[in-house]
């Protein structure tokens, strides 16, 4: 059997609008086509003068920001319960560059290595 009739994506990977996209990642629908412009969310199509993306893309982009689970990110929260230090002195410690850090949207996060790393190099 040829490949003639077959679809090139699976019918349950629907083409979603800009608006269900942004919700979909829990950005504003400026912040995502951000993403669409600086090559991070893609490929997307333009029908009718409008951007569609399939759930797939933003599947895998999610899974891409996520990282490994073996290694998540922190927020400054999220470091300060890991240390047992407020949420303020983990954010100065990323302000300082002591923590090495990401942005992703507005939100700054570190990988939990780096934390590790942070007080291995304070406890020797």
């Amino acid at each position: 059997m040829g490949t003639q009739g077959v679809l090139p994506f699976a019918v349950d990977d629907p083409l979603l609008t800009t608006a269900e996209a942004a919700e979909m990642l829990g950005v504003s629908r400026w912040w995502f086509g951000e993403l669409v412009r600086r090559g991070r969310v893609g490929p997307c199509a333009r029908i009718e003068g409008r951007l569609r993306v399939r759930r797939s893309v933003l599947d895998r982009y999610r899974a891409e920001q996520a990282g490994d689970p073996e290694d998540p990110y922190l927020t400054y929260e999220g470091i300060g319960a890991y240390l047992g230090v407020s949420s303020w002195t983990a954010g100065e410690l990323v302000r300082r560059g002591l923590l090495a850090s990401t942005r992703i949207g507005r939100r700054v996060v570190v990988r939990r290595s780096a934390v590790d790393a942070y007080v291995q190099a304070c406890t020797r």
